[in-house]
């Protein structure tokens, strides 16, 4: 029953609309909205309604498929079949005529080219003491007068200060000590070996595929509702081939079967979230380290040990210490050299790849073999 009708004389044939969304009724056509369903009377004329065929019959039927129609097995695949495409992104050919509307575009076989350089550590350095300290007591107990050489003094003979007698009454020795390694380099990404000028391609992260779906104006239907109506009976252009998308949203663990006439399943995505970066170079403390030293100490200011020195080639280590009692004697020079001279190694870290890319807005097709390619122009 309708709520109300219009008729409108167009050209010699009457359009007749039904308000209530029941049913529409054009030039012998008629589309029931709330089965989805499209009627063909036999006054149809496909010149103006495309759809109905001049032959629609004698009763109501359904258009037929012109082209070829396929099992589905399941509704949980769009009605409507496309013309896919995949390939590197610059390659990408125009949708063809017979399916010239875009439909999709995404990528797959998401990769991540992003080699970092190689960490490597300096070698580590035994360490000359700054000098030795005096003390105004026995035992190194009293005030403490440091007797420093130079900046990154080498041991050779050195005269800070002359410190008179009864000055001090025992003198420390400072171990010699090693430097940690330093990193070489850095950890930033090699560049790759190869950039591509397409838009997926971002600092190593890159799609191997990029893919185009490509729809026409599919036309008929099935007699089975669980078939599917390939519109044309011609094979797919060089390259393409026919697929259908899953419905969404698609849950990755869990994908679809695909109907035996869409063997092949492919996930196809949108692009990326998340980032990879390389680890910072870092090098451990040294192993196996041994370092010694030996000091002199002298009386004049050249090391010559005159009137005599006050010690000679004395190993320095931790709490060492020359006490020299109730003799009253002075300080005017110092020298030291090394006796075990073997700093060790350092164990290296990082420039590893740390961070995720993952894809997203996943996209799921089953798909037919694609035709072969176009054989090359003959001369």
């Amino acid at each position: 029953m309708f709520g109300k009708s219009h008729g409108v004389a167009i050209t010699g044939f009457l359009v007749t609309v039904a308000i209530y969304g029941t049913t529409f009724v054009t030039n012998g056509c008629g589309l029931n909205t709330g089965g989805e369903q499209i009627h063909c009377g036999t006054d149809a004329d496909p010149e103006i309604w495309p759809i109905c065929y001049e032959d629609a019959g004698t009763g109501i039927e359904p258009l037929a498929c012109t082209g070829q129609c396929v099992e589905m097995g399941t509704a949980d695949f769009r009605e409507r079949p496309v013309l896919l495409w995949m390939g590197a992104e610059e390659e990408q050919p125009k949708c063809p005529e017979r399916a010239n509307s875009e439909f999709y575009t995404g990528y797959a076989d998401l990769n991540v080219a992003l080699p970092c350089q190689k960490c490597e550590c300096g070698p580590a350095k035994c360490v000359m003491p700054s000098g030795m300290v005096a003390s105004s007591n026995n035992a190194c107990q009293g005030s403490a007068t440091a007797y420093d050489g130079p900046t990154e003094w080498d041991g050779s003979c050195v005269s800070p200060a002359k410190l008179p007698a009864g000055s001090f009454h025992s003198i420390g020795l400072t171990p010699a000590s090693v430097s940690s390694c330093e990193p070489i380099g850095n950890a930033e990404p090699k560049a790759p070996s190869f950039a591509p000028e397409i838009s997926s391609f971002a600092g190593g992260v890159y799609w191997k595929n990029y893919v185009k779906a490509c729809q026409g104006t599919a036309q008929g239907f099935c007699p089975s509702s669980g078939d599917l109506c390939i519109p044309s009976t011609e094979p797919p252009p060089p390259e393409f081939r026919y697929c259908v998308q899953y419905a969404l949203p698609v849950d990755e663990s869990n994908l679809p079967q695909c109907p035996k006439a869409f063997p092949e399943r492919f996930t196809f995505y949108a692009g990326t979230k998340g980032k990879v970066e390389c680890s910072p170079c870092q090098c451990g403390e040294p192993v196996g380290a041994q370092c010694s030293i030996s000091f002199s100490a002298y009386q004049d200011a050249t090391c010559s040990g005159a009137p005599m020195p006050l010690f000679q080639n004395v190993p320095a280590f931790d709490g060492s210490c020359i006490d020299f009692g109730a003799a009253s004697v002075a300080l005017a020079s110092m020298e030291a050299k090394w006796t075990v001279n073997k700093p060790g190694t350092c164990e290296v870290s990082g420039g590893e790849l740390i961070g995720e890319v993952k894809p997203v807005d996943p996209r799921v097709f089953c798909c037919q073999a694609p035709a072969p390619s176009a054989p090359p122009p003959t001369e």
